[in-house]
């Protein structure tokens, strides 16, 4: 058994064989009609998209603050000034 669509592109392949070659046109260009309806279906789907988008961020819930972890005791040293009974040591 054929997969399914495969008789209709069969099919649609019989038929762009038979079919009567279109006669070529130089001088055929769409009127100001199809030409409007393309830019106002484009500025409208622009719309619908961008509308969208701006829903789903705005509807979208924020996450809380995370809460900041305990302050925890430096692991360094803290200097205090110049004292130089600290140090005297490793100058010897």
């Amino acid at each position: 058994m054929a997969p399914p669509g495969t008789l209709g592109f069969v099919l649609l392949l019989l038929g762009a064989a038979t079919a009567e070659p279109v006669p070529e046109c130089s001088g055929c260009f769409p009127g100001p009609g199809p030409i409007a309806a393309l830019v106002a279906a484009d500025v409208i789907m622009t719309l619908l998209i961008a509308g969208g988008a701006y829903w789903l961020a705005a509807r979208g819930r924020r996450a809380p603050p995370k809460p900041r972890p305990p302050e925890q005791d430096s692991p360094y040293q803290e200097l205090q000034g110049a004292r130089g009974d600290l140090y005297s040591e490793l100058k010897r």
